[in-house]
């Protein structure tokens, strides 16, 4: 059985073309993939440095987004 959790993650990359992109939490010893098809309904797409509630699964050694919803009382500015 695969292991599951939810996370606070930091976008690290984010492909616009592609729909996809990586988010790193602490709590996971590597990085988790996400596809937009598991954003919240009415997100578009992710940025790089956005802070996201994650909700992850391992499958085949690696992690993947389950779920994500952009943290917006939890972003920085410039500056910040």
């Amino acid at each position: 059985m695969a292991r599951t959790g939810k996370s606070l993650g930091t976008v690290v990359r984010w492909d616009d073309e592609q729909g996809r992109g990586i988010v790193e939490t602490p709590d996971l010893p590597g990085e988790c993939w996400v596809d937009a098809s598991v954003l919240r309904a009415g997100v578009p797409a992710l940025r790089a440095g956005q802070v996201v509630d994650l909700e992850w699964e391992e499958r085949d050694g690696g992690f993947r987004a389950v779920g994500v919803v952009p943290r917006e009382d939890l972003q920085a500015g410039f500056g910040a």
